[in-house]
């Protein structure tokens, strides 16, 4: 090989280099862009690009690789094909790396958890917030600040605590002695209803829903935020309580 060709090769490998990264950058922002945008998928989404990011760096670098080698007429179809033999070999040789992309792909797909929820894995006795989630490896910032990296075949159960119910439903029994009339309950449970509107929302007074030991059982519910349920629980008692002294009832 003359000079003439060596420099040749040389440039033409150095534009590869310059294309890719000039590929890798603008795919990368792009990415970034897309991440930025607010909806309320917002965390899967960011999950899912930072994936694709890091899976086209990884691409880019395989392929990058093979053409500077060929621009030096380097034999490169032995060489993907032996890196498929190898990637084979491994795979049969780490039973656990295979597991851990397996659960990982499940994972993603599934939308179990995403970047910036805060999780807990029981089996693992670990919680935190999600800083990454690979197809490998996911990565938790834990209570105190640290980096935890979790291998993703031991991910048995999820307990993510950033995705609750927008709207619980809290249930009152109130559980009345059978000796009262129950015209004058329910009148007494109405007027408590019609006072608890002002601090829970379509609260309802479903009558008698059961019976007990020489008493009788009306069921309120209501709807309530996950963050208000134990003050629209207690609020609904207060209200009853009031009622049901001014009614002169008793609780059984």
């Amino acid at each position: 090989m003359n000079v003439s060709q060596l420099i040749t090769d040389a440039t033409r490998s150095v534009a590869i280099l310059i294309l890719a990264a000039i590929f890798v950058r603008i795919v990368g922002r792009m990415f970034k862009k897309l991440e930025s945008t607010q909806g309320s998928q917002r965390r899967h989404r960011v999950t899912l690009y930072r994936l694709l990011a890091s899976a086209l760096r990884y691409s880019v670098d395989f392929i990058v690789v093979v053409m500077i080698m060929g621009q030096f007429h380097v034999q490169t179809a032995s060489l993907i094909a032996g890196a498929g033999i190898i990637g084979l070999a491994i795979s049969f040789g780490a039973q656990g790396l295979v597991q851990d992309v397996v659960t990982g792909i499940f994972l993603l797909y599934e939308d179990q958890f995403g970047v910036g929820e805060r999780v807990t894995f029981p089996s693992l006795n670990l919680s935190g917030e999600v800083q990454e989630v690979g197809i490998r490896i996911t990565r938790l910032i834990g209570p105190t600040g640290d980096t935890i990296v979790i291998p993703n075949r031991l991910i048995l159960e999820v307990e993510n605590l950033s995705r609750v119910a927008e709207a619980l439903i809290v249930t009152v029994v109130v559980s009345v002695i059978a000796q009262e009339d129950p015209q004058n309950v329910r009148m007494a449970l109405e007027e408590a209803v019609a006072a608890a509107q002002s601090q829970a929302s379509e609260i309802t007074l479903h009558g008698i829903t059961g019976f007990g030991n020489a008493c009788t059982m009306w069921t309120i519910t209501a709807s309530a935020s996950p963050d208000s349920r134990a003050i629209v629980d207690q609020w609904i008692r207060q209200c009853v309580l009031d009622s049901f002294h001014r009614h002169a009832i008793q609780l059984a």
